[in-house]
């Protein structure tokens, strides 16, 4: 991404928010094949931070063929429970905790769950973000990288969680 504008200010927003982790991972981030990540275990005394993909194609009923996983710093992988769950039930659960108490059966593992992208609905688009440095899950650094003219940024958006927030004022725009 480049920024081209040079006559923006802090007011304007459209600032590119990076979600980074405080912990080194013990394994790969982003995905794992053809599964993306969507959550961590968050590092406690015992365990380093584990990032949680999503299985979308396991066996299971009709409708019912997702499951979160885990790989350990070996390439282990590790379901988080035992049964698959239906894909609506990620984006209309509710966030982390719908997550730790329907999708995550072991409770060490569901205390440490975090969702990488919360859940959207009309509460959270309404009510101002609840900013914390520390991130939702305290697990994690914010950066805020503003749009001046000349700066180049890159990153893999796999890996690292991100968003571009609102815009105040319009801008022209070379494709």
């Amino acid at each position: 991404m480049v920024y081209l504008n040079d006559d923006w200010n802090e007011l304007d927003g459209g600032q590119l928010r990076l979600h980074e982790r405080k912990q080194p991972s013990v394994s790969c981030v982003g995905a794992r094949g053809g599964d993306l990540q969507v959550g961590w275990l968050k590092a406690d005394v015992q365990n380093g931070e584990e990032p949680v993909f999503l299985d979308p194609l396991r066996e299971g009923p009709e409708n019912e063929n997702c499951m979160l996983y885990t790989v350990d710093s070996d390439g282990n992988k590790r379901d988080l429970s035992s049964k698959p769950f239906a894909n609506i039930a990620l984006y209309l659960g509710g966030g982390d905790a719908m997550a730790r108490k329907f999708m995550v059966e072991n409770r060490s593992d569901a205390a440490r769950l975090h969702l990488i992208d919360a859940p959207k609905s009309l509460v959270s688009s309404v009510l101002p973000p609840n900013i914390d440095p520390a991130g939702e899950d305290g697990g994690e650094r914010t950066r805020d990288v503003v749009p001046r003219a000349g700066t180049l940024v890159m990153f893999d958006s796999v890996s690292l969680p991100h968003e571009v927030l609102q815009t105040q004022k319009e801008r022209t725009r070379d494709v």
